[in-house]
């Protein structure tokens, strides 16, 4: 088959190829061997090409080599024939101070001989040399390469030069290394702290366990390790264990719980701290509180009894302090009671004599009278000197004026009569055990000893006193001691009066209140109400409180209402209550049984 020489058409890249072609072209004119040239041509361009291509990727990979490895060409013995910018940026040498030398340049004898030694075994046998290598640059600092040596091997299979490739890990290997000595000083911790410590991953697997130093005989770790939480533990264990790992990893925030466990038979308190680790692990730290415990349970234990040591030092001081006011305040009523019944004992005397002999007075002074009546009658003329003395004294007057002066001293000597025994009454000393008594006769008895605050002068207002009494059966109780709670209420109204400087009011009013059932008995209800100023509810509070008074400094123990209170309350076991509101006076309701209630302690009540 016949070609012209224009029929093929090639783009060669190559202009002196192109000429080589073109003149094989022109010598040969026979078409079969044109045709095999052109195939042939077109082969080699095809290699050429790929020879160009292979090429351009070599240069680039070696491109990218430089700017990412340290690459280094040694001879069989190990000099350097050629290094790569990075080699001399990272060991600080330049390529002339590097070329020519061999790697012990760089050698920081970190490594022991016996790693050099496997290392050139290895690259002489022909074998591929992978490490981790660290050298020391000029200045004398240090950096770390992960190592490729790659030996070329001629065709007998030795090496003739070897390939270096190597990429700094110096960050690398200071992060291992840090991590290195944390988990050393981690382990030497561990091994330090004394108490069971076991690691989880968010599974509740085991990755880790320490038994506590202190345990006899310990379990194993191998019991632990790869299994959960649900395998080792109890139920109970096992379920709060899970509960604060996931609070642990849902917050990031260590946790703290406590666990009564019985361990070898004995009950043990532990207090267990579950601290994050890592991104999905917890450390547990459990210790064995026990003793702790005890000892603050023994703290608490005194604590306690020492607090209800000082209540009970508190109280008896003052019950002292009330009992040394009661006794001074109750010789001074025991001293006054005494001069009472003193006085009343001594006026009785000359005034029962007085009393008694005043009738006979009368009686006889009326003879008397009578007989002067008859001497006129039947001598109209007396004698000149009986005359005159009758003058001089106005007998006339006089027979009339005496009977007069006699029934005033009379009923003077009533009135005295009456106050002394009412005295009496009111002190009662002789009578130490309950007795059936009159209360309006105590009350009446009170308020004739107050008679004198009562009355109106100059200086303070008239108080009137208006009684409502209802029918009451005799009451049994304590007479004086109930006698000396009218006086401590009604005196206090007077004063309550007293401070609004107009006349007053003072409404007492006494009833018998029946038995509701067999648990209740009869009392007798007094009500002694006054419109002075009244009180608030927090005086009202502290009212029958020892030591508390409304009265100024001087005026008042305050010890006359906690008096009265004990007196009803807890002698004779009855109620009193105070109702009051600013503004609107004051009322106090007392109730005593008719009967006295029988109490397994009656002490002794001191009076104000």
């Amino acid at each position: 088959m016949d070609f012209s020489k224009n029929q093929f058409q090639y783009d060669y890249k190559d202009s002196s190829l192109q000429q080589i072609v073109t003149a094989l072209l022109d010598k040969h004119t026979d078409s079969k061997k044109q045709a095999e040239y052109k195939q042939a041509i077109v082969d080699n361009n095809a290699l050429y090409e790929l020879l160009q291509k292979t090429l351009k990727e070599l240069s680039d990979t070696k491109l990218a080599l430089d700017k990412a490895a340290i690459v280094a060409i040694t001879d069989a013995q190990g000099i350097i024939n050629y290094v790569n910018d990075k080699f001399c940026e990272l060991s600080k040498y330049s390529r002339e101070e590097l070329i020519g030398q061999n790697h012990h340049i760089v050698n920081s004898g970190y490594h022991p001989q016996e790693f050099f030694q496997d290392f050139w075994q290895t690259i002489k046998a022909g074998k591929i040399w992978q490490g981790e290598i660290k050298n020391q640059a000029k200045d004398g600092s240090y950096y770390w390469v992960d190592t490729t040596v790659v030996p070329f091997l001629n065709r007998r299979g030795k090496p003739y030069q070897y390939l270096s490739i190597r990429f700094e890990i110096t960050d690398r290997k200071e992060i291992e290394e840090a991590l290195r000595e944390s988990e050393i000083k981690n382990r030497s911790l561990i091994t330090a702290i004394p108490d069971l410590m076991f690691r989880l991953n968010s599974e509740g697997v085991f990755l880790d366990y320490f038994p506590p130093k202190d345990e006899k005989h310990p379990r194993p770790s191998s019991d632990f390790i790869g299994k959960t939480i649900d395998e080792v533990f109890t139920m109970d264990l096992a379920y709060w264990t899970n509960h604060y790992l996931r609070q642990t990893l849902e917050t990031g925030e260590p946790q703290t719980g406590e666990y009564v466990l019985q361990i070898e038979g004995n009950w043990c308190h532990c207090e267990a701290r579950y601290v994050p680790c890592g991104g999905d692990e917890v450390l547990a730290i459990v210790r064995d509180i026990s003793a702790r415990k005890q000892t603050e349970a023994t703290l608490r234990l005194a604590e306690i009894q020492e607090r209800e040591r000082a209540l009970q030092l508190e109280k008896t001081l003052r019950e002292l302090q009330y009992t040394q006011t009661q006794l001074i305040q109750a010789e001074k009523m025991s001293g006054l009671g005494q001069m009472v019944a003193g006085i009343a004992h001594e006026i009785n005397n000359p005034i029962s004599f007085i009393y008694g002999n005043i009738h006979h007075t009368n009686e006889y002074t009326g003879i008397l009278l009578q007989m002067l009546q008859l001497y006129a009658k039947h001598y109209p003329e007396p004698a000149a000197e009986i005359r005159e003395v009758a003058e001089e004294y106005e007998l006339e007057f006089l027979m009339e004026d005496l009977p007069k002066i006699l029934k005033s001293m009379k009923l003077g000597t009533e009135r005295i009569r009456e106050l002394v025994v009412s005295l009496r009454n009111f002190s009662r000393l002789d009578e130490a055990d309950k007795k059936e008594v009159d209360i309006h006769s105590g009350i009446d008895s009170t308020l004739l000893i107050l008679q004198s605050k009562l009355k109106g002068n100059g200086e303070r207002p008239l108080i009137t006193v208006v009684k409502k009494y209802g029918q009451l059966p005799l009451v049994e109780c304590y007479a004086s001691q109930l006698n000396q709670v009218f006086m401590n209420i009604i005196a206090n109204a007077v004063d309550a009066l007293e401070e609004r400087d107009k006349p007053g009011v003072i409404l007492i009013e006494t009833k018998l209140k029946k038995a509701e059932d067999e648990t209740t008995a009869d009392a007798v209800l007094i009500s002694i109400s006054d419109k002075g100023a009244g009180m608030d509810e927090s005086t009202i509070k502290r009212l029958f409180d020892p030591f508390f008074t409304t009265k100024p400094v001087g005026k008042g123990t305050g010890l006359g209402m906690s008096i009265a209170h004990q007196i009803v309350v807890e002698k004779h076991k009855g109620e009193i209550k105070c109702i009051s509101d600013i503004g609107e006076g004051t009322t106090f309701e007392i109730s005593i049984p008719v009967k006295a209630v029988k109490s397994n302690r009656d002490k002794r009540v001191l009076v104000s």
